[in-house]
C-alpha cells in the first residue's frame, strides 16, 4: 500500500468497514509512514469536530431574566 492508497482507505478504515485484509495492510502501512498516521489523526479530529457540530444545541433556558434580555437587546441597539 501506498500514501495515496492510504488516504483512499481513511474513512472506511474509521467506520470499521475494511475488510481484514486491507485493514492489516492499511495499519502495516500507518506503522511505516509517520505522515499518514499524522494524517489520519487530524482526519479523525476533523469528523469528531464535525459530528459534534452538527449536534443539536440544548434548549433555550426559560428562566432568563426579563433585565438581562433588555440589557443584551439594548447593547446590540448601540452597534
Amino acid at each position: 500500500m501506498n500514501c495515496q492508497a492510504c488516504v483512499e482507505f481513511i474513512l472506511r478504515y474509521l467506520d470499521g468497514e475494511l475488510p481484514d485484509d486491507e485493514r492489516a495492510a492499511f495499519e502495516v502501512h500507518l506503522a511505516k509512514c509517520p505522515p499518514c498516521g499524522r494524517y489520519l489523526e487530524q482526519y479523525r479530529v476533523t469528523v469528531t469536530a464535525c459530528k459534534k457540530a452538527f449536534v443539536a444545541p440544548p434548549e433555550a433556558c426559560d428562566d432568563v431574566p426579563e433585565a438581562l434580555i433588555q440589557a443584551i437587546l439594548a447593547s446590540r441597539r448601540d452597534v
